[in-house]
């Protein structure tokens, strides 16, 4: 049974997730907010951090959209995210697409130059190869960036024997 400080402490963070949203959500939203948070955060209502937490997802989720928690590909997407936002480090665009080419394992030659500005425009940041960029900001980049790779390694791969030409005649 929750206590009345946990119910208290409940409410109010759900109420500092719509005023980052700016949008009223339904308690059973709030519940697997809660419960995503708990999944990828480590996430206590009554924890010190528990606000910081709630407004750095908030932030996340009306930065980027569907930012859940859920979904094919988000752990590995997440961990894509962590991996750059825990790093104090600063790269100009073209060294960050480098290094984020070899994490994803995906060669940059094969991603379309759009593609590369879409993943900063998502992430609220504009591509330009000399500026430089905190690892911070570019976490987010790498998110999105994620989502792509992930998709275009689960594309099947196209059979080129004998046998599939010929019952393609």
């Amino acid at each position: 049974m929750a206590t009345k400080e946990y119910i208290a402490k409940y409410r109010q963070l759900k109420q500092i997730y719509e005023r980052e949203l700016n949008k009223q959500i339904a308690d059973i939203t709030w519940y697997r907010v809660v419960a995503t948070l708990k999944q990828h955060f480590s996430f206590e209502v009554q924890a010190v951090d528990a606000q910081k937490i709630v407004e750095g997802f908030a932030g996340l989720k009306r930065r980027y959209g569907s930012f859940t928690g859920r979904g094919e590909g988000f752990t590995e997407r997440w961990q894509a995210f962590r991996h750059f936002y825990e790093l104090d480090a600063h790269y100009s665009g073209r060294q960050f697409l480098e290094i984020l080419a070899d994490y994803l394992k995906i060669n940059l030659d094969d991603v379309p130059r759009s593609t590369r500005y879409y993943w900063f425009e998502k992430a609220g940041l504009s591509l330009k190869a000399e500026n430089t960029y905190h690892c911070k900001d570019l976490a987010l980049v790498a998110f999105v960036a994620a989502k792509w790779a992930i998709n275009r390694r689960t594309q099947p791969m196209k059979s080129a024997t004998i046998e599939v030409l010929t019952l393609a005649l």
